[in-house]
C-alpha cells in the first residue's frame, strides 16, 4: 500500500511528491532480526517514462532525509538538501529523469526507524529497534523499487553515507543499479570513524532527556544534540574553512576578556547548537545510522572488496576531494582498482576546502562532472 501527498508549496516544475510506502515482504536483517511491517518514506522529482526506464535514485547522508529538493517545508524548515542538483535543467534533470529520494530504515524522517511504534508494544522503539545495516537499507531500497515497478535503473547516486548505499545496491544487484556515482565513500569504515562517532553517541547518551532513548512524548535531548552537532561541524568544516570564514574574529569591536563567547567562530557553534535541538534529528536514529556506518565493510561477507563488486556492469563515477580527511582519496580508488576488468570507471579527485562536504555546500565543481556522466 502507499500513500502519496502532492507537496503543497510551489515546486518550479520538480512534479514533487511525496509518499509513504508499506513494503510487502518483512525485511529480515543482516543480525537475523525480522522487521514484519516496514514503511519508507519518499520523495519523487519528475514523472517516470512508459518505458520506466528514466528513474534514478538519490541516497541522502547521516543527517539528511528524503527532503532533497525544492523550497522549505514546514516538518523540516529548510529547502532541500540537494537542491543545487536536483531539478529542471540541473544536473539531475527533473525534465528528463524521475528521480526518487528514499529515507532509509532506521532514519527520522518517515520511514521506520526508532521513532516509529513497535507493533507488539504500541509503543515507540526506542532502543528496541534491531540494529540495522548499510546492507538492510539497500534491501529496503530494492523492495521500494519493486513497489514502483522499476526493474533497472537509469542511474544511482549517493555521497557519504548514501555513497555506502550505492555500493551495497551494486553488490545485491548490480544490474538494477544502472551507472553509479559515489560521491566522498570508502568501501569500509575506519577505526577512527567509529571513535568520532562513539564520541557523538556519547554526547547523546549524556543529555539526562535521553533517558536510555526512552524519551518520545517527553522532552527530546537537545542538549546532547546540539553538542553533537557542534562537534560534527568540525568534521565537515576544515581549519581552513573556518580560518576563510571566521578567523579570529571578536564579536565586538575589542575583546571583552570573558568567559562567555567573545568571537565570532563561537557564536557560529552556538548556532548550530540551538537549530540541532529544534527537532528536525531524532537522537536515537543518529545513533542507530552512525552504528549501521561502524558495521559497513563491503569486503567482509564477499571475502574481497573484487568479489563484492564482480557483477557490476555499468559506468561508474567516483569523486573525491583531496581536502577529506575522513574518507581519502586513496581509499576510492581502491574501488576502481576492484571493479571487473572493461569496466567503465572514472575517478575524479576534486579540490575544495570544504572537504568531505563540499558536495553539498560547493556544489559548483562537482556540477559538470555529474552532469556529462548522467547525460
Amino acid at each position: 500500500m502507499s500513500t502519496v501527498d502532492p507537496i503543497s508549496a510551489a515546486t518550479d516544475g520538480l512534479h514533487a511528491r511525496s509518499h509513504l510506502v508499506d513494503l510487502e515482504a518483512p525485511v529480515i536483517l543482516r543480525s537475523g532480526a525480522r522487521l514484519s511491517a516496514v514503511q519508507i518514506a519518499c520523495q519523487t522529482y519528475g514523472h517516470l517514462s512508459q518505458a520506466r526506464d528514466n528513474a534514478i535514485v538519490v541516497l541522502h547522508g547521516l543527517t539528511a532525509d528524503q527532503h532533497a529538493a525544492g523550497p522549505v517545508r514546514d516538518e523540516t524548515g529548510k529547502s532541500g538538501w540537494w537542491d543545487a542538483a536536483i531539478g529542471p535543467g540541473k544536473a539531475i534533470d527533473t525534465d528528463r529523469f524521475f528521480v526518487i529520494v528514499p529515507n532509509v530504515i532506521g532514519g527520522s524522517g518517515g520511514s521506520t526507524g526508532p521513532g516509529s511504534d513497535n507493533p507488539t508494544t504500541g509503543r515507540p522503539y526506542g532502543l528496541d529497534f534491531p540494529v540495522v545495516t548499510v546492507a538492510d537499507m539497500a534491501q529496503a531500497h530494492l523492495a521500494l523499487l519493486d513497489h514502483f515497478g522499476i526493474g533497472r535503473l537509469h542511474g544511482t547516486v549517493g555521497g557519504c553515507l548514501g555513497g555506502f548505499q550505492v555500493m551495497e545496491i551494486l553488490a545485491a544487484a548490480p544490474k538494477r543499479a544502472g551507472k553509479a556515482v559515489i560521491i566522498s565513500a570508502t568501501a569500509r569504515t575506519s577505526a577512527h570513524n567509529t571513535a568520532l562517532w562513539a564520541v557523538l553517541r556519547a554526547a547523546i547518551k549524556s543529555d539526562p532527556n535521553w533517558r536510555g532513548g526512552d524519551y518520545y512524548g517527553g522532552p527530546a535531548p537537545s542538549d546532547g544534540l546540539g553538542l553533537l552537532a557542534m562537534t560534527g561541524a568540525l568534521f565537515w568544516m576544515s581549519r581552513e574553512v573556518l580560518e576563510q570564514r571566521f578567523g579570529m574574529a571578536p564579536l565586538t569591536q575589542e575583546p571583552r576578556y570573558t568567559l562567555e563567547p567573545d568571537f565570532a567562530v563561537e557564536a557560529f557553534l552556538n548556532t548550530v547548537k540551538a537549530n540541532a535541538g529544534m527537532g528536525r534529528l531524532d537522537a536515537n536514529s543518529l545513533i542507530y545510522l552512525t552504528r549501521a556506518i561502524d558495521y559497513f565493510d563491503l569486503a567482509r561477507d564477499a571475502g574481497s572488496l573484487a568479489q563484492a563488486l564482480h557483477g557490476v556492469c555499468d559506468p561508474m563515477l567516483l569523486v573525491s576531494y583531496a581536502s577529506d580527511w575522513r574518507y581519502p582519496a586513496a581509499e576510492m580508488a581502491e574501488i576502481a582498482e576492484a571493479l571487473p576488468a572493461g569496466t567503465t570507471c572514472d575517478h575524479v579527485e576534486l579540490d575544495s576546502p570544504m572537504g568531505h562536504g563540499a558536495f553539498l555546500y560547493q556544489f559548483e565543481s562537482l556540477e559538470p562532472v555529474l552532469r556529462r556522466f548522467l547525460g
